[in-house]
């Protein structure tokens, strides 16, 4: 059941970032062509959902690849204690808390 939250909260954060770069039309933020996927100068919510969702996949994708450090496809609160342990503790308090 922590693995569903876990993901959910890493989507929901990348959607939420993109949302933010998009708005403020920041340079690293995401490329308005690569949204605009019907190519009629607008964004629909359809498009910018679909396209947060893509990057969301592939970051999650990523960042579980790093903490599953035996590679068996499960990530397991060892694994993401000494993850964030390897990353000075940044990302918040232990999983148990």
């Amino acid at each position: 059941m922590k693995k569903g939250w876990i993901a959910a909260g890493l989507v929901a954060t990348l959607a939420l970032t993109a949302g933010v770069a998009f708005a403020q039309g920041h340079r690293q933020g995401p490329d308005f062509a690569a949204m605009d996927t019907d190519g009629d100068g607008a964004v629909t919510l359809a498009e910018f959902t679909a396209f947060t969702q893509d990057r969301a996949a592939s970051r999650a994708e990523r960042m579980f690849t790093r903490v599953d450090a035996d590679g068996d496809g499960m990530v397991t609160l060892a694994e993401i204690e000494a993850a964030r342990a390897a990353h000075g503790g940044r990302h918040g308090k232990s999983a148990r808390e």
